[in-house]
């Protein structure tokens, strides 16, 4: 953990409280050529990171860490903050905060110095905190007061700049270009993460971006905080800074004494902000912790006190000016803007500036830190004592764990889902034989999740179907969660999992990694080898798609092997399923073979090799269709992970743009187009006049929709996911009803949450069905989504809600109003066809479950 020093700085670091040391850092305002929070001013991301290792250069107080590279290749760093003291023996603290966080270790815990870890900007709009911490590490670097002096002798702070740098530069530069402009601090016109936008925060425990691997392999295998704090903004309008408790429900996984801790230090937060006369502070209200996904949440999982504060923001770094008849609530538990017991000084109106936001959190981040170091003690302990409550619940309470049995339809998705869970610190081990366990076998190799660890309780957030409880506002309409009601890992990713009810012995120590390696088989009964076989794989699951697209190359009619010639073939149906139907064949030469093999070392996917004389039903496969992804200059975050999910198994999505659609013969370019979860305004219209800049104004208009039409009407296929299905039956006309949308949430509502799906059994077909190969009932998730009523035999339903009782996680209310509704449907237009998903199949790059129901609906025409 040491940094090397030139003899100078190492001696001038033996005073580093003198005042030669502190002139020898800047302030900010010498750094970036403004104070931070100043009208008008954002820093870009290098400006940030140079003032970070600048005062790291000189300070015996502060050590950078780089933890990778972020998305766009920009270094993601964390600032270590401590005395020089406590940063001489960083390493002791850390090895003793890890026997902290799991009891079990041998060696003494470090009951002594809390870790706090501070992070900014993961929503790169929200623009102060960043601001925010460049101010702070100035603070605790050259400050020589008592409240400093107590922060840094009592407590580690790791301060991370922003969770999304890549975003501090995308909309830094954006806002330079709107100054002086109608849409000034507006109209970005892109997602401010290059694949998830907002749902930076909502990508915790799935870990699909770079950005929370890296946050996450430093929180889980590396520090360990006892607490985290997630800087926030909102909107403009209510309160002046929201501060823990959070609002109701409760999770019922969280140890009470998690959330007293959370309460305690909300406490102090008002408290300081009144003693320095911020008005507006708001608790108890908006945000509640049932869900489990974002930076705060996840922490909390693992016995560390997560806090959330959200401060009302300005345009981007533009002041705004706000009437107190501007002043509203209108939120769960902020009926109004008048004073309440969690509401007791409202701010009365006026300016509203980014410095007031960097001063809002700045008192925030210090009482956060004065509170852990005043109450060490008593914090290591509680953090210490949850993981060992969790390990003895284990042991003594059901459930006891859960087995993921090895013999999976889809193995791919089961390897994606315990690679997320150990990464977030979960132990897994492996049975080396079969397990007998309440009637039921479960084949050797079977994973085994024991309840007995320090994380049971994100462990048993995963596993579990969530149930979340009813509740109603005022006016008698369903009161909408957080963010999601239900999420429970292996429904959503189309994994088995059997929920352990008695203690069951655990095999060795847990696995280091998952690794499922692909493998070439022999058919049953095959005894021979000969120049005349074929090799066979089922493309019906996500390393099967992967495979085949590396086989098959979008766009292209044969692979870079002239060998590898692929055929399609139906299979029998299996009982349970209905495929596998979409059965890929490849000549099996040594050659072939050769490159099977390497591809296998990285894809969970079973190739079988057959007799050629069971193929004769087999056809070669045509080219694999050109796919485009619609992008509309109203920043998408469903289009974000579209492409992700599309990008991450194989397939090449060509940008599609308003533009190009007007220009039209699409025909020409693409075989398939897929327009993401955006609503038929957006669409539409797109971004209004004196909302952004000029050029990206307007949607699609008349013209490029009739140059839709013409698309499919030729031959394409227009894929609809979720919101964008409207838009489609509205302006093609076409002889679908969406039997949801005018209903009010009392009486029908389902926000975030499992649903179970039927596959509607249809004569096998290789064209056009996208359910094929599919079991016969599968989850799918609904968040607000849509179900469909036919109004013509052209409409064939592919998917429909279950008949009775769908929930399966989450939150259902009005049941009847959905069950037995088509949840997929296809409408042929011309030559062509639009199929309409009522449901998001990529939903955050989580529902591994149903990607394949996607990927058939593209890959339709090859087969």
């Amino acid at each position: 953990m040491s940094k090397p020093r030139s003899v100078v700085s190492a001696f001038l670091l033996l005073c580093l409280s003198s005042p030669v040391v502190a002139q020898a850092i800047p302030t900010p305002k010498e750094h970036l050529g403004f104070r931070p929070g100043d009208d008008y001013r954002l820093a870009q991301w290098e400006q940030v990171v140079d003032y970070f290792r600048k005062v790291d250069a000189v300070s015996d107080r502060v050590l950078i860490e780089e933890l990778g590279a972020t998305t766009l290749g920009r270094p993601y760093i964390v600032a270590v903050v401590s005395s020089p003291e406590n940063m001489a023996k960083l390493d002791a603290i850390r090895a003793g905060q890890r026997r902290t966080a799991d009891p079990r270790l041998p060696g003494e815990p470090n009951l002594a110095v809390p870790i706090v870890l501070i992070t900014c900007s993961i929503h790169s709009s929200e623009t102060a905190s960043t601001l925010m911490a460049v101010d702070l590490l100035h603070q605790l670097a050259v400050g020589t007061d008592a409240a400093t002096k107590e922060i840094l002798d009592n407590t580690i702070l790791l301060l991370v700049p922003s969770a999304n740098p890549d975003g501090v530069d995308i909309v830094a530069q954006w806002y330079e270009k709107t100054k002086g402009r109608p849409w000034e601090g507006s109209g970005l016109p892109e997602l401010y993460h290059p694949i998830a936008g907002h749902d930076t925060n909502r990508d915790w425990f799935m870990l699909n971006l770079q950005e929370t691997r890296l946050l996450t392999r430093f929180l889980y295998d590396r520090w360990f905080p006892t607490i985290t704090y997630d800087v926030h903004q909102m909107g403009s309008r209510g309160a002046r800074m929201f501060v823990p408790p959070f609002f109701d429900p409760v999770n019922p996984n969280l140890d009470p004494r998690l959330s007293q801790s959370i309460a305690l230090i909300g406490a102090h937060m008002a408290l300081d902000l009144a003693k320095a006369g911020k008005r507006g502070v708001l608790t108890n209200a908006m945000y509640d912790n049932w869900w489990n996904g974002g930076n705060r949440t996840v922490p909390q999982r693992h016995n560390m006190v997560g806090l959330l504060t959200e401060a009302a923001s300005v345009r981007l770094a533009s002041p705004i000016f706000l009437e107190a008849s501007d002043l509203r609530g209108e939120a769960r538990g902020f009926a109004n803007h008048k004073p309440t017991v969690n509401f007791v000084d409202p701010w009365p109106g006026g300016w509203w500036r980014l410095r007031d936001i960097v001063e809002y959190e700045l008192i925030c981040s210090r009482a956060v830190l004065t509170l852990a170091a005043r109450y060490r003690s008593e914090f290591q302990k509680n953090y210490r004592d949850m993981a060992g409550t969790a390990i003895e619940k284990g042991k003594t309470e059901p459930p006891y764990g859960w087995i993921v049995p090895a013999d999976q339809r889809d193995p791919g998705a089961t390897e994606r889902m315990l690679r997320a869970l150990m990464a977030t610190g979960i132990e897994i081990h492996r049975s080396p034989e079969p397990i007998e366990l309440a009637g039921m076998r479960y084949p050797a190799g079977s994973w085994i999740l024991p309840a007995a660890q320090p994380y049971r309780s994100h462990l048993k957030d995963m596993m579990e179907r969530q149930e979340y409880p009813t509740r109603f506002g005022p006016d008698g309409n369903a009161e909408p969660p957080y963010d999601v009601a239900g999420w429970t890992m292996p429904l959503k990713m189309g994994v088995r999992a059997a929920t352990l009810t008695r203690p069951l012995a655990v095999p060795g120590k847990p696995l280091e990694t998952i690794e499922i390696a692909g493998t070439i088989v022999d058919a049953p009964g095959k005894s021979k080898h000969s120049d005349s076989d074929v090799f066979t794989f089922n493309a019906d699951t996500v390393d099967g798609v992967r495979l085949l697209n590396r086989l098959h190359p979008p766009g292209q009619r044969v692979a870079s092997m002239r060998e590898v010639v692929l055929r399609s073939r139906p299979a029998a149906r299996v009982e349970g399923r209905r495929g596998p139907t979409n059965e890929i064949e490849i000549d099996a030469t040594p050659a072939n073979e050769t490159f099977l093999r390497e591809l296998l070392e990285q894809l969970a996917v079973r190739v079988t090799r057959r007799d050629k004389g069971e193929s004769a039903s087999s056809k070669v496969l045509r080219a694999a269709p050109r796919v485009g992804l619609y992008h509309s200059h109203v920043p998408s975050m469903d289009e974000g992970w579209t492409r992700f999910v599309l990008e991450e198994h194989g397939f090449v999505p060509m940008r599609i743009t308003n533009t190009d659609v007007r220009a039209g013969r699409l025909v020409d370019r693409i075989d398939v187009l897929v327009i993401a979860s955006m609503s038929s305004d957006a669409i539409a219209n797109g971004q209004g006049r004196d909302r952004t800049a000029p050029e990206f104004v307007g949607g699609l208009g008349a013209d490029a929709v009739l140059a839709l039409r013409d698309f499919v009407t030729a031959g394409g296929t227009l894929i609809c996911l979720e919101n964008s299905c409207k838009f489609a039956i509205d302006r093609f006309g076409l002889p679908v009803e969406s039997v949801l949308d005018r209903l009010e949430s009392k009486v029908f509502y389902c926000p975030g949450s499992i649903l179970r799906a039927e596959a509607t059994r249809l004569p096998c077909s290789f064209a056009v069905d996208p359910a094929l190969g599919m079991p016969d009932e599968f989850s799918v998730y609904f968040d607000r989504s849509l179900a469909f009523e036919s109004k013509s035999d052209l409409v064939v339903s592919h998917a429909r809600y279950a008949k009775v009782n769908p929930l399966e996680s989450g939150w259902l209310l009005g049941s009847s109003k959905l069950e037995g509704k088509s949840a997929l449907v296809s409408v042929a237009f011309g030559q062509g066809r639009i199929v309409l998903f009522g449901f998001p199949p990529q939903h955050r790059g989580q529902t591994h479950g149903t990607y394949p129901l996607l990927f058939r609906a593209i890959l339709q025409e090859s087969f």
